[in-house]
């Protein structure tokens, strides 16, 4: 008797452990309204120089599936052991009327902190990127 009550306690535990397990509390629901893709660099313009402290803006051109994609995000990829950005485009999951490609323009702001040479790689494909060398004084 006593070994059918601990094992019936032991297995209604196992359960409620496995039941608050697989709870998601932490876990953020994606945004049901858009569906989010990669998309390349067409052109990346933007100053070669700059000061320590100044704010430097770049103009990123890509081309989106249609006229309904945004600019989402830059998420950070490495190309050939080189750090890099690649360009996030969100797009409605509702149809979209507007279905030619459409081009679509971003500001990308840096504020360097220290002198030298940086260079800003934005990815243009899957195995290449546009490449802007920047020289940064004091």
């Amino acid at each position: 008797m006593k070994n059918f009550k601990l094992q019936s306690i032991a297995l209604i535990m196992l359960f409620i452990t496995v039941l608050t397990s697989c709870s998601s509390d932490n876990d953020t629901a994606e945004d049901p309204k858009f569906i989010y893709k990669s998309a390349f660099a067409t052109e990346v313009s933007g100053p070669t120089t700059g000061k320590i402290g100044q704010e430097l803006s770049y103009a990123v051109s890509f081309t989106a599936e249609n006229g309904c994609g945004e600019f989402n995000r830059f998420t950070d990829v490495e190309f050939n052991k080189q750090p890099g950005f690649q360009i996030e485009a969100k797009y409605p999951v509702e149809a979209c009327i507007r279905i030619e490609p459409t081009v679509v323009r971003t500001i990308y702001k840096i504020k360097p902190t220290t002198k030298g040479t940086f260079y800003l790689r934005i990815a243009k494909s899957e195995t290449e990127y546009i490449t802007t060398e920047v020289i940064i004084s004091e």
